[in-house]
């Protein structure tokens, strides 16, 4: 079965599911964990990351909620390697809360892992460091964003618009950096992961 195209139906539908079942991510949750595992080093197995979005029901999955969740993957997958992720281009306090929660789900093992390799350079640690805190940003609580602003002498609503702003810089080119960092890591090979 071909997988229809992700639309703004498909979406609506997916998200009032997810808002059905319990301890599952939010859609826009969703978004954020399967762009990070998308970009993995280390690929995860459909069954693998519906388990992490939907913690108690993934086993008895709907065939046609399935195909919405694998169109939705295979939508963001496409942005990431062929057109270039977009993130909304309204700024939007509670997408982007929920979209680096998921995105930190979903990066933090593998982030490090790459960061804890011997040998990487320090340049792509910092790199990756910055990569990481930025799309992540919006995981932090509010009152440490708050501090985060008043310690640059800068409105709460201007830091976060500056963050929206790079996290759309670092989401076009994040896939592309885990790649060379992966492969500077000397955990893997162009062929994948390497023991």
């Amino acid at each position: 079965m071909q997988l229809p195209q992700f639309t703004e139906l498909h979406a609506k539908q997916l998200s009032t599911f997810l808002d059905t079942q319990p301890k599952a991510m939010t859609l826009t949750q969703s978004q954020g964990y399967l762009f990070g595992v998308i970009c993995s080093p280390d690929p995860l197995d459909v069954h693998e990351w519906i388990e992490k979005i939907l913690p108690s029901t993934a086993n008895n999955l709907d065939e046609e909620i399935l195909f919405l969740f694998m169109a939705l993957y295979h939508q963001i997958s496409e942005q990431v390697f062929e057109v270039g992720y977009k993130l909304p281009t309204a700024y939007s306090n509670d997408f982007c809360r929920n979209w680096s929660k998921g995105f930190l789900k979903a990066t933090t093992v593998y982030t490090q892992k790459l960061l804890g390799a011997e040998q990487l350079e320090v340049e792509y640690k910092e790199a990756l460091e910055s990569a990481q805190a930025t799309l992540s940003f919006f995981a932090l609580d509010e009152q440490t964003i708050t501090l985060i602003a008043t310690q640059n002498n800068i409105d709460v609503q201007q830091v976060c618009l500056q963050q929206y702003e790079l996290m759309g810089d670092f989401a076009l080119g994040f896939a592309e950096l885990i790649e060379i960092v992966a492969l500077n890591s000397g955990l893997y090979t162009d062929e994948g992961w390497d023991e």
